[in-house]
């Protein structure tokens, strides 16, 4: 057969993708062509240039040439490779149905095509084995196998959002199917089941640590393969690697001792992104650029030494962490000079340096040791719960997740068995007439009954319940680190220096004038909070700055406008 000449055809292939030496690169031309779809991606090029496909149906052309602009169009964007792979995988199952049933693929006709073949996707849900009568085969086609509700969902929404923009329908094609997204109800998760969860977590992450701590720059380099590195808890594992100690670098890679490289860099990622909480794919991608480090809170902001000032902050970490993430990026540039990624794994043998993370190494690893691998998805959405229980904020933590509270509260947020208990207690413990507690009558909080401290001054106010004054030497009395609390401390102090000097006081009646010990007291607690940590000697200067411009606390704001005789 003489082989077709497709010349004419439109060019239907994605030139800014990059692909690996072994990879098939994509062509949505294959669709023009009866059994394209379903044929083999590394033969059906040979297909289609031997004639055996026979001559492409031109009545596709439209349909699929737009399809092509859409899916390229996202990806000059900056859309993700991997979003643009998924849509061409349920393409290409949708052709391939189309292409056996006979069905019509033109602009006109494509919308009643593809609501039959949600239909068989529907069917395929319920049917633990397709009839061969069905696809009118002997056997059931290739990729006829019943599916899941929820893959048949997502292949029909993924092709029918394509649809939606190229026809430009006003409603989304997938809710005239049959096809309905499985909710999956989160249920809560135990205190037992919880802790067990964390300690899976710490364990992961132990692994991580010693993994890492294991394969520094001599022993990638000199130490003959395979690598037995001892754990902390005594158990051993075995890493791969060539024996050959020759390092030979082609394309600015080593390729010699790329098993123990990978693996290190593998365990610095999941690392990473658990502590960071970064999307996994973010983190994957990220470019290696010189880093700058702010403090911040208990940790620091990162960013491009080069920005601006007040540049995008490129991701947040722990002050703890710092100095690992200094050394694994110092192991890094001796290793990898010429590299643009934080995570550059090393890749031969045709795969792409970019392609999809698996996570295989330290799967590997896990099942070395009889550990429980945990993902990157799982780490970050581990952390997010854990920020949730402490903070018990969820836009402070939707914040620092780089996410809203509508993503936050129903895709990560896990119910809490423990921490439902701990805030019905806490409601109780307020509002419970049976056990609620008289609330201080001064700055803070009180857990008790009035009972003087037996530093008291002769002089200063002793603790009733009434004065807020002498709450200030009463046992049971407690400070609340808070910045509110501050300014109140500062509010109140500036109150009782206005009542000193209005009874015209001097300071050789320091003994008669109680309102000077609580003045002192008042000045111990705000040094206190000034020289505590960065933090709270913030509060303190802010406290002092809204003082001075006359923005008292509420709690005394009136009390201080009626004697200074303001409004």
């Amino acid at each position: 057969m003489r082989p077709l000449n497709k010349s004419r055809l439109p060019s239907l292939t994605f030139p800014s993708v990059e692909y690996g030496a072994r990879e098939t690169p994509w062509n949505l031309g294959v669709f023009l062509y009866r059994g394209g779809a379903g044929a083999r991606l590394d033969k059906v090029e040979k297909l289609i240039a031997d004639g055996i496909l026979g001559r492409p149906d031109r009545s596709r052309i439209d349909l699929v040439t737009k399809m092509h602009e859409e899916l390229n169009g996202d990806l000059l964007s900056g859309g993700s490779r991997t979003t643009a792979r998924t849509r061409i995988t349920a393409l290409r199952d949708f052709f391939a149905w189309a292409d056996r049933t006979g069905s019509d693929l033109t602009l006109e006709g494509v919308v009643e095509t593809y609501l039959a073949w949600t239909d068989s996707l529907v069917w395929r849900t319920r049917s633990k084995s397709v009839s061969a009568l069905y696809f009118d085969q002997k056997r059931p086609a290739k990729g006829a196998c019943a599916i899941s509700e929820h893959s048949a969902y997502t292949r029909g929404a993924v092709v029918g959002a394509l649809l939606d923009r190229i026809l430009h329908s006003g409603a989304k094609l997938v809710r005239r199917t049959r096809l309905s997204a499985p909710v999956k109800r989160k249920g809560a998760v135990g205190v037992e089941a919880e802790k067990q969860n964390l300690a899976s977590t710490m364990t992961f992450g132990h692994l991580l640590q010693d993994t890492c701590d294991g394969l520094p720059l001599e022993v990638v380099m000199e130490a003959t393969p395979p690598i037995r590195l001892i754990l902390r808890d005594g158990r051993t594992i075995s890493l791969p690697g060539r024996a050959s100690r020759k390092i030979c670098q082609e394309r600015g890679v080593l390729r010699d001792r790329h098993p123990l490289i990978n693996v290190r860099i593998e365990a610095e990622l999941h690392m990473f992104i658990g502590q960071t909480g970064m999307n996994l794919e973010q983190a994957y991608n990220l470019e290696l650029r010189e880093f700058t480090y702010l403090s911040h809170l208990d940790g620091y902001l990162v960013k491009e030494r080069k920005a601006r000032r007040g540049g995008d902050v490129l991701f947040e970490i722990y002050k703890d962490y710092r100095p690992h993430f200094s050394r694994y990026l110092d192991w890094r540039r001796k290793l990898l000079s010429d590299a643009k990624r934080v995570f550059p794994f090393i890749c031969i043998n045709g795969r792409r340096p970019d392609a999809q993370f698996q996570g295989h190494r330290m799967r590997a690893i896990c099942k070395q040791v009889g550990i429980a691998y945990i993902s990157p998805g799982t780490l970050r959405s581990t952390r997010v719960n854990w920020l949730l229980r402490r903070s018990g904020d969820p836009e402070l933590t939707a914040e620092m997740a780089q996410h809203t509270i509508k993503v936050l509260l129903p895709v990560y947020a896990r119910p809490s068995l423990q921490r439902a208990m701990s805030e019905t207690i806490q409601f109780w413990g307020k509002f419970d007439p049976c056990v609620v507690r008289e609330p201080a009558s001064g700055p803070g909080v009180c857990v008790g009954r009035p009972e003087a401290q037996s530093s008291i001054p002769a002089s200063a106010p002793h603790p009733d319940c009434r004065k807020p004054s002498g709450c200030l030497w009463c046992v049971n009395h407690r400070d609340v680190d808070s910045q509110d609390y501050v300014w109140l401390l500062a509010t109140f102090r500036y109150l009782k220096i206005f009542e000193l000097h209005a009874s015209r006081g001097r300071p050789g009646d320091s003994d008669a004038l109680p309102a000077l010990h609580v003045i002192d007291r008042l000045g111990e607690k705000l040094r206190w909070f000034e020289t505590s940590n960065a933090k709270r000697h913030d509060w303190f200067i802010d406290a002092l700055e809204r003082v001075e411009q006359a923005d008292f606390h509420p709690e005394w704001r009136h009390t201080i406008n009626a004697l200074e005789g303001r409004t």
